[in-house]
């Protein structure tokens, strides 16, 4: 994979990789700091590729960024170019503020404090679209999720991008929302980049490009709480607006994000209308937070949101032809079927692989699946093997080897 020598000296200097090493990466404060020196000096990061690094940063002093700290970042030249062609293979791009596709508008809302360095998978174009953020619990309710597709739609329907964390729950609702009015998606990530870009949940949907996934940490980072809640201003600072469908008062990510934003006024903040005094929803108004009327979301217009010329009253005095026809329902897991009619029951071979996905809810073993269901075992054995080739069901893994749904293509 080749490199600008400027884009080469900031991974180099800020790359957190695999395995760590002797020297602690710059933060983006740190590598700010740097940056301003050298400009200062008439001097751009690939320079210090060239000749004795030391010599060029003589005069350079920080309290915390030594010459020798520098020095044994950009020795790691070798690793950073066999990772970053390992990434490549797999999809993986990479934009550095010296970039020129770098998000104006993080650099624009975070000055110094925005990263150093993103990692990409899709249309890296999508990131200068207009975008609201949606946001919500991953524990939502079946009137929450629909709500957060339906606000997707409306969004999407009106020319407008959708920015989330990729979560499930709501961020996922908003996301098949857009996709399902042909608009586009842009999921923030804050762990394993390249196991999500290449899953084929998120695939087929990077490929159709319609929706680009963006992360701040390593291909291969795996989970942590302080990254997820780092991630939260990228998924704000990449918007016009943002929606808090559903929220917890005073703990979780969607509370950190939404109160952080608050604070910092990055963009306008809007609220989903909950009846219960003591929700963490109700809470974000006493924060400074915009009450969102309980309408259709298709009678929002995204303008209104990001420039606060929402008035309530308009919403409620359209004519009904115009509010926007609903959406099928959202199927979610452990929803209710309704009650099979009594008699015999001729059932299709897609009637049986249904029976088994539903049971596949939680996994099991073929005896286990086939007592359960009361069926034959090698019946089962041939719906396993037709569901595990649509990529439906994963095939058995571990010392039991258990069945398991596989995850779907949320964008399909």
């Amino acid at each position: 994979m080749q490199l600008h020598p400027d884009d080469q000296v900031i991974v180099m200097l800020t790359a957190h990789l695999p395995g760590g090493g002797q020297a602690q990466p710059l933060a983006a404060g740190e590598w700010s700091r740097l940056s301003d020196w050298l400009t200062a000096k008439a001097l751009h990061p690939g320079d210090l590729l060239v000749g004795d690094p030391a010599s060029r940063l003589a005069s350079f002093q920080d309290r915390s960024i030594t010459v020798d700290r520098i020095q044994i970042l950009l020795d790691r030249g070798f690793q950073t170019s066999l990772l970053l062609d390992k990434w490549h293979r797999a999809g993986i791009w990479m934009l550095t503020r010296a970039s020129p596709g770098y998000p104006a508008r993080l650099v624009e809302k975070l000055a110094g404090q925005a990263p150093p360095l993103f990692y990409g998978a899709g249309d890296r174009k999508k990131l200068d679209t207009k975008a609201l953020a949606v946001v919500g619990s991953r524990n939502a309710g079946p009137e929450d999720l629909q709500y957060a597709r339906l606000l997707g739609h409306a969004a999407a329907a009106q020319g407008w991008s959708v920015v989330s964390g990729g979560a499930r729950g709501v961020d996922e609702a908003s996301m098949r929302g857009a996709i399902e009015a042909r608009g586009t998606v842009i999921g923030v990530v804050s762990d394993s980049l390249l196991k999500t870009a290449t899953s084929s949940k998120y695939r087929d949907a990077i490929q159709r490009s319609d929706i680009v996934l963006l992360s701040s940490f390593h291909p291969e980072a795996g989970f942590r709480g302080a990254n997820a809640m780092a991630r939260n201003k990228y998924v704000y600072c990449l918007s016009r607006a943002a929606v808090v469908v559903c929220t917890d008062r005073n703990k979780g990510g969607t509370w950190a994000g939404a109160t952080e934003d608050l604070r910092k006024k990055w963009v306008r903040v809007w609220v989903r209308h909950h009846p219960d005094s003591s929700s963490g929803n109700r809470a974000l108004l006493e924060h400074g937070a915009l009450a969102l009327p309980n309408a259709d979301p298709h009678l929002l217009q995204m303008e209104d949101l990001e420039q606060d010329s929402l008035d309530p009253r308009e919403l409620f005095q359209k004519h009904p032809n115009e509010v926007h026809e609903p959406l099928p329902p959202l199927i979610t897991t452990g929803m209710s079927e309704p009650e099979a009619p009594s008699g015999p029951i001729l059932r299709s071979p897609q009637h049986d692989e249904e029976i088994v996905l539903e049971a596949l809810a939680t996994p099991m073993t073929l005896g286990a699946l086939a007592k359960h269901l009361e069926m034959a075992e090698d019946r089962i054995a041939q719906i396993l093997e037709h569901l595990v080739q649509l990529h439906k069901v994963e095939p058995p893994i571990g010392r039991r080897k258990s069945y398991k749904r596989a995850e779907p293509d949320l964008f399909s």
